[in-house]
């Protein structure tokens, strides 16, 4: 026995909208904060926090030497929380940590050099905070 020609019909259509409410479910789990730049003060320094093409760049710590880093992000109710690791070659890294509630950044970056010969790594802990810059 054939099914009516309206099953295939139905079938296709259960399936469109299945796709097309799964895509904005996905697409929330991992928001992308690219575009966004944030007007911060971390250790009593201004500096501008810039999200653009998957990648994390602090224009003060660029100036010393480390390099941009790719982010992740995760939401957490109305808020997204982000990670990011900057590189120097010279002098360490940086695992930044912060969660975003509408305009505003807050979090903190932990800083690990390397040590010397008998002296190991050194880490320290460092808040930030500011706000989406207007433009």
């Amino acid at each position: 026995m054939k099914p009516p020609p309206n099953t295939l019909l139905v079938l296709i259509l259960l399936s469109i909208s299945i796709i097309s409410t799964a895509g904005p479910l996905i697409a929330m789990e991992n928001p992308t904060l690219d575009g966004n730049v944030y007007d911060a003060i971390l250790n009593d320094e201004d500096d501008i926090l810039t999200f653009r093409d998957g990648s994390f760049q602090s224009t003060l710590y660029a100036g010393r030497g480390y390099d941009k880093g790719e982010y992740t992000t995760v939401l957490k109710g109305d808020s997204i929380w982000f990670e990011a690791k900057t590189i120097s070659p010279r002098k360490g890294e940086l695992l930044w940590t912060g969660v975003i509630e509408g305009s505003a950044i807050n979090g903190s970056y932990l800083s690990t050099k390397k040590g010397w010969f008998l002296f190991g790594d050194t880490t320290k802990k460092k808040d930030f905070k500011g706000s989406l810059k207007t433009k």
